[in-house]
């Protein structure tokens, strides 16, 4: 809180946290009265067997009699969820409904004093949804303002969210108009280590360099010193059956024209866990030359 704290002595910065419990909202109230700060919150809307966020009105209610006793130390702005820990479309609508819902009410009762009022959801999967879902609540009121925070666009991965951008593209007709979804943007660079049987390569990659939480990554482009350009690989010619720390075990087809030395390019899946395991990531042109350098936040 001290590092918040010291932030918002900046008058033109702004900053935004989630309450969900009279606890979160009192520990809050009491620091920032200290400092004679006024802080921000969005109420955290939550599901049950999820994560964070109240499960029903009764919970809702609570902290927002809370908030109240705070009122210059902590202004309602909103309401947040995240909807992405569902797997039924029509489960994901129904918490959509009543987190729009809740937010209309709150504004027109006053609860949420800033203006204009934050409505928040969206991961990479249900984007689409969460848009729709808020505009029939909201529609053209100008004191609500939607706030959709997919982040996986920034790089895509050719796994789950390939997967999920391809069920957005089946169901919602402006993607289909559009024709053509995100692209892979992320690769990991390794080099074949050892192939010490006929069937199996050994990568110089592993868990320390690679999402492996969400499938394993996927051989992508295949590049010998000498050669112009990488190749683009066939699907599922080679496949990397499991990951130690630093290594990888690539199965390959007996005969292949893969030696030591020859450089892989992985698609991954899931982006956020290979961004943390990196500090600095390179960028790259169409001639794979690196044009710039990329720091990470994670």
């Amino acid at each position: 809180m001290s590092i918040i704290s010291s932030l918002l002595v900046d008058s033109t910065f702004e900053f935004f946290c989630l309450v969900d419990s009279i606890e979160n909202v009192n520990q809050l109230g009491k620091y920032f009265k200290e400092t004679e700060q006024c802080l921000n919150v969005l109420l955290e809307v939550g599901m049950n067997g999820a994560r964070t966020g109240v499960r029903d009105e009764s919970q809702r209610d609570a902290v927002l009699t809370a908030i109240r006793q705070w009122p210059d130390n902590l202004m309602l702005a909103g309401v947040e969820v995240f909807e992405g820990v569902l797997s039924e479309e029509q489960s994901v609508r129904t918490l959509l409904q009543r987190v729009a819902e809740w937010t209309v009410k709150l504004v027109d009762n006053k609860d949420i004093r800033y203006r204009p009022a934050i409505l928040t959801g969206a991961g990479s999967a249900w984007y689409d949804i969460v848009a729709e879902e808020f505009d029939k609540v909201v529609g053209n009121r100008t004191d609500v303002e939607i706030v959709l925070r997919p982040g996986c666009y920034l790089s895509h991965d050719a796994g789950t969210y390939k997967t999920a951008q391809e069920k957005i593209l089946q169901r919602n007709p402006i993607a289909k108009q559009i024709g053509q979804g995100l692209r892979p943007a992320l690769h990991i660079w390794a080099y074949v280590q050892s192939i010490p049987e006929s069937n199996r390569a050994i990568i110089s990659m592993g868990k320390r360099d690679v999402a492996f939480d969400a499938g394993y990554p996927m051989p992508s482009l295949h590049y010998r010193s000498g050669w112009a350009e990488p190749r683009k690989m066939e699907d599922n010619i080679w496949e990397v059956t499991g990951l130690m720390d630093q290594h990888a075990f690539m199965r390959i087809r007996e005969g292949d024209d893969l030696r030591v030395g020859d450089m892989i390019a992985f698609n991954i899946s899931h982006p956020c866990l290979t961004f943390d395991k990196w500090k600095y990531i390179l960028i790259v042109d169409t001639n794979f030359t690196v044009i710039d350098i990329a720091e990470t936040y994670f």
